[in-house]
């Protein structure tokens, strides 16, 4: 288990020269981060600068990259646009709430997580609004915050939702989201989440299924996506030297740390929900 790990060389494969002994680097192995050593392929390791702490750099060379893909490429986000962010108390959640707020100007962005320590996080993050699905009806109060959309066949009428819905979570949003969508309006689906939303069952024949139907007229694009796709496209190096710099330049999260032992206690707080950002293992 595990697929992402910080320390310092101990020893080189054959054919390896851009990288020596001592180096400090993040890594991203095909498994087996749970442990004191790990083997990586060269060509997935990042070099990190001095002053970048181990701990925390291990919230960024992943997330980071799928944070910047949601904000730029996926999300296309623009100056003046209101973005609905689930999950933004979580590992790439957080990212992409900073992104916005300090490389965008004048963008809404409303948080959505699971507990007021979380929603905490996002106003620290800078979201303009937070709210607390499990404690709310979260279409209800985005509609407070940028007006109901006009729903079914209502040809000519325009206004209200959100420009953009960055989504990671899938579930019984995929029900609920369109809803808050303003018409022309993006629909990102990204990744998973361990901050779990709950209550409605959506699968079909144990996959998920989507009904456009009831929002048929509105033209929202609909965007499922993966880094996976542009693996070897420039877009990748381009992430990869945001968050370089990015890391050099800004201050870092905190994250959660925990002795390599105690890997199924964090496991099981990940699962429930209970973990806020990135979790680390420390050796």
């Amino acid at each position: 288990a595990g697929q992402e790990v910080t320390g310092v060389i101990e020893a080189l494969g054959e054919g390896v020269t851009d990288l020596k002994v001592g180096d400090r680097v993040f890594g991203a192995p095909l498994g087996g981060a749970y442990a004191e050593y790990a083997v990586v392929q060269a060509a997935r390791i990042t070099p990190l600068a001095d002053h970048v702490p181990l701990d925390r750099a291990m919230a960024y060379p992943v997330n980071m990259r799928t944070a910047w893909f949601a904000v730029y490429p996926w999300g296309k986000i623009q100056p003046g646009e209101k973005v609905l962010v689930h999950a933004a108390a979580g590992g790439v959640g957080r990212l992409i709430v900073q992104i916005i707020k300090r490389r965008l100007k004048d963008v809404t962005v409303i948080a959505l997580a699971g507990s007021e320590e979380k929603l905490a996080i996002c106003r620290a993050d800078g979201a303009d609004h937070v709210i607390n699905y499990k404690a709310t009806d979260y279409v209800e109060a985005v509609e407070k915050i940028v007006g109901a959309k006009p729903r079914g066949f209502s040809p000519g009428i325009d206004g209200g939702g959100v420009d953009v819905s960055l989504n990671s979570v899938r579930g019984p949003t995929l029900i609920t989201d369109p809803l808050v969508i303003r018409k022309r309006g993006r629909w990102v689906l990204f990744g998973h989440s361990g901050d779990k939303m709950t209550a409605i069952d959506v699968k079909a024949g144990g996959r998920e299924k989507i009904d456009t139907m009831p929002y048929a007229y509105d033209g929202i694009t609909l965007m499922p996506f993966s880094n996976m796709a542009w693996i070897g496209q420039p877009e990748q190096e381009q992430a990869t030297a945001f968050t370089r710099h990015w890391m050099e330049t800004e201050p870092l999260i905190d994250v959660t740390t925990y002795p390599l032992d105690e890997v199924a206690k964090a496991q099981a707080a990940l699962e429930a929900g209970e973990t806020a950002g990135k979790i680390v293992f420390k050796v």
